[in-house]
């Protein structure tokens, strides 16, 4: 009897996923001219792209890997229209083919986030758009990030939530005190953190990255949490139009940043960076420009020593 191993079982999957899209040819022109539209979905994504603006103006024609960037290569398309040197990669590069094709991107690789089929320090810089999440194995493709680059790695993805606000734990444990009354099951709080293909939904603190960053003796790592507010069909309506989608969505997030300041709730999203060298100043002034936390970290006095 054979058995198929949870990870390649998802990897089968996950190299399956496009096909649908790839049928789409209104799908096709909207990400063939995406950056050119201004639509209020660029807008969003913008907002997540920028976490490499500090870096891609402080290293010119520095190197990349988009990891994960199966989705016509768009990180690998900002990279290069602000002056950086990208190769796009997925687990499935039927629409990176497309890409380079239609000359959205320059190259590509068909690429495991969690086996890289590159040699250590080959780029500058990694950059993980919205993917890590959907990796059976996560940390192994971050260790793979961490060994192929020089420089920095740069991660964008779902915060995690934990720990709770202190007034929402206070209603939680109310809330399942109750239930235990009644004798009606408590739902585990990661129930729902599951997909289709059969991965669990990573989300990702400050605080584990930092863990990673300190076992590894690396320098520093910087951090942002910002809101993702996402309605059906902002792929189509203009940001110059200030259209209702683009009112909802402001309107949400106004509503979210007075529940933070009142501490009932977190940002939905973290853009995170770890450095393999430390950077210089006018970096770390930019990262804090944009608002940006950037966190120093001890260096491992006995390694140290062995060196």
């Amino acid at each position: 009897m054979t058995t198929t191993s949870f990870e390649s079982a998802s990897y089968s999957k996950h190299s399956n996923s496009y096909n649908q899209i790839k049928s789409d040819a209104d799908e096709l022109k909207l990400y063939k001219n995406w950056f050119e539209n201004k639509t209020v979905d660029l807008w969003r994504h913008l907002m997540m792209f920028s976490i490499m603006d500090p870096l891609l103006n402080h290293y010119p024609d520095s190197t990349w890997i988009t990891v994960g960037d199966g989705r016509f290569g768009t990180a690998a398309t900002y990279i290069e229209k602000h002056g950086g040197k990208a190769l796009a990669t997925d687990i499935d590069i039927s629409l990176l083919k497309i890409a380079q094709d239609e000359k959205m991107i320059s190259s590509f690789a068909l690429c495991n986030a969690e086996a890289m089929p590159f040699e250590a320090n080959s780029f500058d810089f990694s950059y993980c758009k919205q993917s890590y999440h959907h990796f059976p194995r996560p940390f192994v493709a971050l260790y793979e990030m961490i060994r192929v680059s020089k420089k920095a790695i740069l991660l964008t993805e779902p915060a995690d939530w934990i720990p709770l606000p202190v007034p929402f734990k206070i209603l939680q444990n109310i809330k399942h005190f109750l239930k235990k009354l009644i004798k009606k099951q408590i739902a585990h709080h990661d129930t729902g953190n599951y997909e289709e293909v059969g991965n669990y939904i990573f989300t990702i603190s400050e605080r584990e990255i930092e863990k990673i960053a300190l076992g590894l003796n690396l320098p520093a790592y910087a951090f942002k949490r910002f809101h993702d507010i996402y309605f059906p069909g902002v792929e189509q309506e203009l940001y110059s139009q200030k259209g209702p989608l683009l009112k909802k969505t402001l309107a949400k997030a106004r509503r979210r940043n007075l529940r933070c300041v009142l501490g009932l709730l977190q940002p939905n999203n973290i853009q995170i960076i770890i450095f393999k060298e430390k950077p210089d100043e006018l970096t770390i002034r930019a990262l804090k420009k944009d608002r940006f936390t950037y966190v120093p970290l001890p260096r491992n006095p006995y390694l140290e020593q062995t060196q």
